[in-house]
């Protein structure tokens, strides 16, 4: 052979040998690609970790191989004959990579399912309750909804609402192995003192803000305090401390507090019976009893307070029965045309006579008197004795005045209207102050309350 064909036979041997090295190379990759397959399908519960250390080993192997196959590598013409088997070996191959990198990845994705699982411990259960709320979510929301609304109308409308304390489990004493809470002492307050000292709660804080203390408050209440003490000192020979522990104040401050509420209360009914009387009232009144001064004397046999009384003083006065027959020996003597000052001489040991000057409509003298006084005629006598607290009367009336005019006196009328009412309904106070708790909207949560309070208030209506 020539050098130049000797040379061409070693150019295509090396490029045969180049060849044949890079398909063996392929066909030893195609063929781990094949095994890692293999080797995943018939254990998918190995790890990633694992099957990637498995290809970085094969695939070193492989460039060894390859190093091997350069140095050592002599041509061999079998090999072209088998190529075409393992072109086709390939393909199968191939094919069989495909199904099988599916059936990986449906592996792998059961494998995240069951991983999730493991979290939620139930995984089958909550995928069928999810999709069960999926599937009725109207049903559901229906469902739910009216739940809520039956719980709010159940609420609102519950006939027994009973108001608990938020320490009402906490004990407040033990006593012999029981434990009393503070529900216990809430319930006897409930049984034994009913709404009273709540009313009086209530109404202190609604008056304290009509009504703030003043001068005039503090001084009536204080009088009265040292008044009642005083008493009880004179009578019951009570100290200030067993006087008030007696009555049930913890203090003297607690009892200022507790008449500070009586004149509030009273200032109160006071104001009410007022803001409801009419100009009909007060017009009638005016009618009835204002009239002008009139100028008056008087001659009083007075009584003894009793006919067992044996005291000095009482022991010089007449007795009720003897005390009337000289009040009418008097009268009959002025009928017989005896003068009034030849009386007065004749009886002064026996009676007090008296100048009363002019006497209004709203004087202090007693109805009687007064009304006796007005029906009489200038110049004339009563023509019966007239009695009073003091014991028997002969009154001489001089003259009169012209009688004052409704807005002079329509302030007096008014308080003395007041006064009436209060004398006529001695349940008034109580009906005032029901009203003013209306008038403040006075609404109870505890239904046990509530019917006490309405029991109450049907006592006074």
């Amino acid at each position: 052979m020539s050098k130049e064909t000797n040379t061409n036979k070693s150019d295509e041997k090396t490029k045969s040998k180049k060849s044949k090295s890079d398909k063996k190379a392929t066909s030893k990759k195609e063929e781990k690609k094949v095994t890692d397959v293999k080797t995943k399908s018939k254990d998918t519960k190995k790890k990633k970790k694992e099957v990637i250390e498995e290809k970085i080993v094969e695939e070193e192997n492989v460039i060894i191989d390859e190093q091997n196959d350069d140095e050592d590598f002599e041509y061999d013409e079998d090999l072209e004959d088998n190529y075409e088997e393992e072109t086709i070996e390939k393909e199968k191959k191939e094919k069989e990579e495909k199904i099988s990198k599916e059936n990986i990845k449906k592996i792998e994705k059961k494998a995240k399912e069951k991983s999730k699982a493991k979290k939620t411990n139930n995984p089958s259960k909550i995928q069928d309750f999810g999709y069960f709320l999926e599937e009725h979510r109207n049903v559901i929301s229906s469902f739910i909804a009216g739940v809520l609304i039956t719980i709010l109308v159940v609420i609102i409308i519950w006939p027994d609402r009973i108001a608990t304390l938020k320490d009402g489990t906490e004990p407040v004493v033990k006593v012999d192995g029981k434990t009393y809470t503070a529900n216990d002492l809430y319930d006897q307050m409930k049984e034994h003192y009913s709404v009273s000292q709540l009313l009086d709660a209530i109404d202190s804080d609604i008056l304290t803000k009509i009504y703030p203390e003043d001068d005039e408050m503090k001084e009536e209440v204080e009088s009265n305090a040292d008044y009642y003490i005083n008493m009880y000192q004179q009578y019951y020979k009570y100290t200030e401390e067993q006087f008030l522990s007696a009555n049930g104040f913890s203090s003297y401050d607690s009892y200022l507090e507790y008449l500070k509420l009586d004149y509030r209360r009273k200032k109160y009914q006071d104001d009410y019976v007022e803001e409801n009387l009419t100009d009909k009232e007060i017009q009638k009144y005016y009618d009835e009893n204002v009239y002008g001064d009139i100028n008056g004397q008087h001659i009083l046999i007075e009584t003894s307070s009793s006919e067992d009384d044996s005291s000095d003083e009482d022991s010089e006065k007449l007795s009720d029965d003897d005390a009337k027959k000289l009040a009418e020996e008097i009268i009959d003597k002025l009928n017989d045309g005896t003068s009034w000052e030849d009386i007065q001489k004749d009886y002064k040991d026996k009676i007090t006579f008296e100048d009363l000057g002019y006497q209004s409509w709203d004087s202090d003298l007693e109805d009687a008197f007064k009304d006796a006084l007005r029906d009489m005629d200038d110049k004339s006598y009563s023509k019966e004795p007239v009695k009073t607290s003091y014991g028997y009367h002969v009154i001489y009336r001089i003259d009169q005045k012209k009688a004052p005019s409704l807005k002079k006196t329509k302030d007096t009328i008014v308080k003395n209207l007041v006064s009436d009412k209060e004398s006529e309904d001695s349940n008034l106070l109580y009906k005032a102050l029901i009203s003013l708790r209306e008038e403040k909207n006075i609404d109870f949560s505890d239904t046990d309350m509530k019917a006490k309070y309405d029991s109450y208030i049907k006592e006074y209506k």
